[in-house]
């Protein structure tokens, strides 16, 4: 099967970090190689000094390593993918204390991502946040947050047991046309609290990673403004998505063409997003 995958993501400062001068530690990664598409996205520890490093070599280490690895992957358990996944990263890690002179827990940080080739999927998740998948006019949910003892507590790469809490989900594409990423700032203005189901603010915003039309920047743009204006109103927290798509060629899936033209980019509020202009 013949897919093309298009990636949309950001992270956005929050209020709590202008207010106090502090960098935003959310960070989103995307990558494409060996015909394998990964997004990540990795929220670091508000009380951790260097927690957005972490963040950083956590997402970018993950999208190297599952385009680099993705066939091996797929075919190994759930425990082994996890636990190779977990080892790389905080390897990387002490690395960077080392050099930084600073302790590995400094840099604590949640990760999600996913990586798709041809017709299968595979994704994972520590902490916080939540990954959600698309459907015909319809976002689901792959994987929710993970929290402590307390709703602000989660777990993290650094975390002691940390490999107790990674969770690995893999499987054929089947219907799914793409993924979202989100941390627990987004998350706020994205889920129904009351149902714990996606909005449809969710497929609003992919709807304009299906339109060709849009540009990755202009999306990027878009998506920046409408947390800037948006999100950062329900939360003092960071805020962040990653977006992928799945295109499959009209020979393949012959109504895709056709489900695609009925994508409308005109949105009026923010249950539908302002959209890319142009």
């Amino acid at each position: 099967m013949n897919i093309n995958c298009r990636t949309a993501g950001v992270f956005v400062q929050g209020s709590s970090h202008i207010k106090n001068n502090t960098p935003c530690q959310d960070r989103t990664v995307s990558k494409t190689s060996n015909n394998i598409t990964v997004i990540s996205l990795s929220d670091g520890a508000g009380s951790c000094s260097k927690s957005e490093i972490g963040a950083e070599i956590s997402t970018q280490f993950v999208a190297d390593y599952l385009c680099d690895n993705f066939d091996d992957l797929i075919d190994e358990k759930d425990e082994i993918i996890s636990k190779v996944i977990l080892e790389g990263i905080v390897s990387h890690l002490n690395e960077k204390a080392t050099d930084l002179e600073i302790t590995v827990n400094e840099f604590a940080s949640t990760l999600l991502f996913v990586g798709v080739k041809d017709d299968q999927y595979l994704a994972g998740h520590i902490g916080d946040g939540l990954i959600g998948y698309f459907e015909e006019n319809e976002t689901k949910v792959l994987s929710i947050p993970e929290n402590g003892e307390h709703s602000n507590e989660t777990f993290f790469t650094t975390t002691k047991n940390a490999l107790n809490h990674f969770r690995i989900y893999k499987n054929n594409l089947d219907n799914i046309l793409g993924f979202i990423l989100m941390s627990d700032g987004s998350y706020e203005s994205l889920i129904n609290k009351s149902t714990m189901e996606p909005t449809k603010a969710n497929w609003d915003i992919f709807s304009w990673l299906l339109d060709l039309n849009n540009s990755k920047e202009k999306i990027e743009e878009a998506l920046k403004s409408n947390i800037e204006n948006l999100f950062i109103k329900k939360t003092i927290d960071d805020c962040s998505l990653n977006l992928l798509s799945i295109s499959i060629t009209k020979e393949e899936l012959p109504w895709f063409k056709t489900f695609i033209s009925k994508i409308s980019d005109t949105f009026k509020s923010f249950t539908t997003p302002t959209p890319p202009d142009g």
